[in-house]
């Protein structure tokens, strides 16, 4: 089967092309997959959209955006033995409406009771949780997250699930409000830091997950950190800027509290032989959407709208503008 493939392609800074590819038939181990949804991303897609210094060498424009996707199988290769035609799977795609993957590279496959559009989020819940497990943070763990965008929502959701006692800062008071409702004791702008004091027994947190590039939300977390405190890193600190006279190794933080800093968001694809890559992205996932569907996780919470695929221009740029405070967008692959 041959299909065209609508693929979004980013040229330059706030430059959308929709290109059309050819996808042909499958091959073996195979799985063609039509789009049914996919989610943006903000923090890697939104930097990307307007001209943000590239992560990591050798990423240039043009490039590919997104991956958080989920996909209708349409035709399996020959040797494909755990799929068939019609069913939904999750994947790292991004943005396009048709694509092959091999079978061993699809992340979950929904059952008929699974939401789609709820499924689609759970990575984004994953690189919360991620930041649970290499922070150990644990039930009693006392934990501040910097930044309440969609990583810092799902981040508030997993450490509350962990037992942690969560508190959240943002400047926005809907993320705040989604925030306590995701589990946090306490939501604050950056104005009110110090009634963090109020909530932590000994005024400090053991683990800080930051998640903005802000040097200024770095030193926040320098301070709040308590002694032998961890900062996880799911934001870029200093992307796109400079710290100034600000040192963000200032010994009278980093030494003299012995902090850990990690930047945690990776893990293990898959597990390993011999079981010891336990807690990796397909277990993970399975973890998840097992909470998303005991509605332990609410994911409706993180989608401010629905936009078609061709609208995706429209759904970075009120991304951006922060008009009503979104936190993410669903994207439909209806034609």
């Amino acid at each position: 089967m041959k299909k065209m493939s609508t693929v979004i392609y980013l040229n330059e800074p706030r430059n959308i092309q929709f290109k059309e590819e050819a996808v042909t038939g499958c091959n073996d181990g195979d799985v063609l997959c039509e789009t049914l949804v996919s989610v943006i991303s903000p923090g890697t897609e939104v930097s990307a959209y307007i001209g943000m210094k590239p992560l990591r060498k050798g990423v240039n424009y043009p490039r590919l955006q997104g991956y958080c996707n989920v996909a209708k199988v349409v035709e399996i290769g020959s040797s494909v033995s755990n799929y068939s035609v019609g069913d939904r799977v999750l994947t790292f795609q991004s943005h396009r409406s048709h694509f092959l993957i091999n079978e061993n590279k699809i992340l979950y496959k929904l059952t008929s009771t699974d939401e789609s559009e709820k499924i689609a989020c759970s990575y984004l819940y994953h690189l919360g949780y991620n930041a649970v497990l290499r922070s150990n943070i644990r039930a009693g763990s006392r934990v501040l997250v910097v930044g309440l965008g969609v990583l810092g929502l799902t981040s508030v959701a997993m450490s509350s699930l962990a037992g942690a006692t969560v508190v959240g800062l943002s400047n926005y008071e809907k993320p705040r409000k989604i925030a306590r409702e995701f589990g946090a004791c306490l939501s604050i702008d950056r104005n009110s830091i110090n009634e963090i004091k109020s909530v932590f027994s000994e005024g400090l947190a053991d683990v800080i997950i930051v998640t903005t590039n802000s040097w200024v939300d770095w030193k926040i977390a320098l301070e709040m950190s308590a002694s032998f405190g961890v900062i996880a890193c799911l934001g870029f600190p200093g992307r796109d800027s400079s710290p100034d006279d600000f040192n963000p190794l200032d010994s009278e933080y980093f030494y003299m509290k012995q902090l850990r800093i990690e930047s945690v968001g990776f893990s293990p694809e898959v597990n390993d032989s011999r079981g010891f890559l336990r807690f990796n992205e397909k277990d993970n996932i399975q973890y998840i959407v097992n909470l998303i569907n005991k509605q332990s996780l609410n994911p409706e919470k993180l989608i401010s709208n629905i936009y078609n695929f061709s609208e995706i221009e429209l759904a970075y740029e009120n991304l951006i503008d922060r008009k009503k405070s979104p936190i993410t967008h669903l994207l439909t692959w209806k034609k």
